[in-house]
């Protein structure tokens, strides 16, 4: 941006003003109220746009302004198509004016500027940076002029150096949302006794109850699971969130099955709205197997199948084809589980065997 550049006594003072409230804000509100009346009248601008990213990690990010909001209310949908998201993305944290961002290409050309004319705004020119922390996007910062006359340099110059305090205070405040929502809403889902994952529109995880994440860990193997996930279970949601289409209500509801086991699970949207979506709860019903632990562990496989058709009261001509194997060996298995089990007949093995 040129020579160095040193604060004149009147930005010094508003700079530090400026530090302070950023300090003392709460929302996102508070940055924008924080930042607008000085950076307005400083840097000559029409409008201030305040974004943080979606707690749950959707695109693009939620705007506070006060004159903007017709162009930025669905700011999500074309976000890949905006010129300056796509121009600040590559440079973190900087301050760029849209004579850098366009590099030549006329601004009547982008969607940005078409969707501004849509609402009714004659947006021309546009300062503006991404803020990141980590390499994590944690919310941007936007200033527009209507008349054709660039920002100056002063302006960029000081925008840019107030940015980080800007950065720190989203990230800051991103922070003590997330952990209060989850909190929250952990506390809503804990009424409950069964596990709960709580994902959002994409299939990621934002919330779990505790015995949620070790149950989907006996029953899938790792390659199978995103962060605890069902790699599945996230297509079915991002299926289920889809507005454009159909949803085929098949989709709500799945059984696991292995052996004698199962679990019943249901996909239900939760009235909790976060980063503009409504999630999803993901609720587990475990059906334990009749056979108590003990016993069960002492049992082959086929031992176990066998065991199974007993609880059904099947008698051996019956339980053959269901294993597979020859009412001979049906008799073997089952003099097998007696005498692992201490038993002496049928019904002393199912009496006795019952999980408690």
């Amino acid at each position: 941006m040129g020579k160095a550049r040193k604060f004149l006594s009147r930005e010094q003072a508003l700079f530090a003003q400026l530090k302070e409230a950023l300090g003392e804000a709460r929302t996102l509100e508070d940055v924008y109220e924080a930042l607008s009346q000085a950076l307005l009248t400083l840097c000559e601008a029409d409008h201030l746009a305040v974004g943080g990213a979606h707690p749950d990690g959707t695109a693009g990010l939620q705007w506070k302004t006060n004159t903007v909001q017709p162009l930025l209310k669905d700011y999500a949908d074309w976000v890949q198509e905006d010129f300056v998201f796509q121009s600040t993305l590559v440079h973190p944290n900087q301050v760029l004016s849209d004579v850098q961002m366009l590099r030549g290409k006329p601004l009547s050309e982008t969607e940005s500027f078409r969707r501004s004319q849509g609402a009714g705004l004659k947006l021309k020119r546009v300062l503006a940076s991404l803020l990141f922390t980590d390499q994590e996007l944690k919310g941007g910062i936007a200033m527009y002029r209507e008349s054709t006359r660039p920002f100056t340099l002063r302006a960029q110059w000081f925008l840019q150096q107030i940015t980080p305090y800007i950065t720190r205070t989203v990230a800051r405040l991103q922070e003590f949302y997330s952990l209060r929502f989850e909190r929250d809403l952990l506390k809503a889902i804990a009424m409950g006794s069964s596990p709960v994952l709580v994902l959002n529109s994409m299939g990621r995880r934002v919330a779990d109850t505790g015995p949620a994440i070790p149950l989907l860990e006996r029953w899938f193997a790792p390659h199978e699971l995103s962060d605890g996930v069902p790699r599945e279970w996230m297509e079915r949601v991002m299926a289920l969130s889809r507005f454009d289409v159909a949803v085929d209500p098949r989709l709500e509801s799945l059984t696991l099955e292995r052996g004698a086991e199962r679990v019943d699970v249901t996909f239900s949207q939760s009235s909790v709205i976060w980063g503009g979506r409504k999630l999803w709860q993901v609720r587990m019903h475990e059906r334990a197997h009749w056979l108590r632990p003990d016993w069960k562990a002492k049992l082959t496989a086929q031992e176990l199948r066998v065991a199974d058709c007993l609880h059904e009261g099947l008698a051996n001509k019956e339980i053959a084809p269901r294993v597979g194997c020859s009412v001979e060996t049906v008799k073997v298995h089952i003099k097998s589980i007696f005498e692992k089990t201490d038993t002496h007949s049928r019904a002393e093995f199912v009496a006795r065997g019952r999980r408690s």
